[in-house]
């Protein structure tokens, strides 16, 4: 198992192709009149998955690529510079750039979230009888009733946050008893489902593949795919009348953030609804149909097609295919297949050499710079 240019480049393309399809099919209803919103989550974390183990396997079959794929390939391994004996590709700067703003974005993130889960750790429990008691009506598993609500200025529309300190955090305004019953229903059915700790993983790894757009389609579908998935399971047992006056609930929330100069939420927190009015409308749509998506079958074909694709995912990986060298080396007067397999370089003396079944070859840096492209390792020497 090795980690190389080939294998995270592979992780860019499956990926990608992933995300684009799975987007294009909810979207579509194709996958939700297929699977369960669950399901279309799980397709999801299975992209998650691939970007964030981005490894070429033992069992993992090369395949050469095109003439575009060279082309590409060759962009990336052009030799920039070289300091110390060591060169330096272009592909190396790539990587510095890509460690050193992940890193900015990654402390910046984590020092906003600290801030925020401290911020309202010390807040006291909101000691509001009404509140509590509905809090009490919908979580009667008292060994789950770990979750405080706090009734603050500080948020704009309700919201909860934490892992394993859980909070549902309400606007310090006026509501109804029957508004306050389905807010804290949907944040409940948040937390409930772990979605908070899902939410934190797709925001880490955006920020570790920070320069991939396709991730940020993959973050608003996978948020939009959750509060659908939230929804159903919130009016699930709900009247035509019912589900109206929790769409109403909301659409009355949104209203009132619309009128805000910004629509601002505590860093990691899952609010009642995202600030977009075309993902409002269908999220009305759905609970207003008041069909639950997906059939038995698709909901266990669906997990098993993503099983099969992740698997597929690492059986190829493309790398460039070069031509031999015009130096052309014979080994006891015979020609050598030589590949990643069989052959590794070493250098000696200041000279290179090629280490091959049937002995060592010295080469010249053009050849060795060669190999090294077609994926020879370098191994010991002096």
């Amino acid at each position: 198992m090795q980690i190389t240019i080939f294998s995270v480049w592979m992780t860019f393309v499956w990926c990608n192709i992933f995300i684009v399809l799975c987007y294009i099919l909810r979207k579509r209803s194709v996958l939700l009149n297929l699977s369960s919103m669950t399901g279309i989550i799980i397709l999801y974390l299975f992209c998650l998955i691939r970007l964030a183990v981005p490894v070429e396997l033992p069992w993992t079959k090369v395949v050469s690529g095109g003439s575009l794929y060279n082309f590409l390939y060759q962009i990336f391994g052009c030799e920039i510079t070289c300091v110390a004996g060591h060169e330096i590709y272009v592909y190396h700067i790539f990587v510095v750039a890509w460690g050193v703003v992940m890193a900015v974005l990654l402390t910046r993130y984590l020092i906003q979230y600290h801030r925020v889960v401290s911020y309202f750790s010390e807040m006291e429990k909101t000691e509001d009888t009404e509140l509590n008691n509905i809090l009490d009506e919908i979580c009667t598993d008292k060994e789950k009733r770990n979750i405080k609500i706090v009734q603050t200025a500080v948020v704009e529309v309700p919201c909860c946050m934490g892992i394993l300190e859980k909070r549902i955090l309400i606007p310090d305004k006026k509501y109804s008893r029957e508004e306050l019953h389905y807010i804290i229903l949907h944040e409940y059915t948040h937390l409930d489902n772990k979605d908070i700790l899902t939410i934190q993983l797709i925001n880490i790894l955006c920020i570790v593949f920070w320069w991939n757009p396709f991730v940020y389609i993959l973050k608003g579908d996978m948020y939009q795919s959750i509060e659908i998935r939230c929804d159903q399971t919130v009016t699930k047992k709900l009247k035509s009348a019912e589900r109206g006056n929790y769409l109403a609930v909301i659409l009355k929330e949104y209203k009132a953030s619309v009128q805000e100069k910004e629509f601002r939420k505590p860093a990691g927190a899952m609010p009642l609804f995202e600030d977009h009015s075309d993902h409002l409308i269908e999220r009305f749509r759905l609970v207003a149909e008041g069909k639950q998506s997906g059939s038995r079958i698709g909901r266990i074909l669906v997990p098993v097609i993503a099983v099969a694709l992740l698997v597929l995912s690492y059986s190829l990986i493309l790398q460039p295919r070069y031509d031999v060298p015009e130096n052309t080396y014979t080994i006891e007067n015979e020609f050598e297949d030589i590949n990643q397999d069989n052959a590794y370089l070493y250098v000696s003396d200041g000279k290179y050499y090629l280490h091959c079944e049937q002995g060592n070859v010295v080469i010249d840096k053009q050849s060795m710079k060669l190999f090294k492209k077609a994926g020879l390792k370098f191994k010991g020497g002096n």
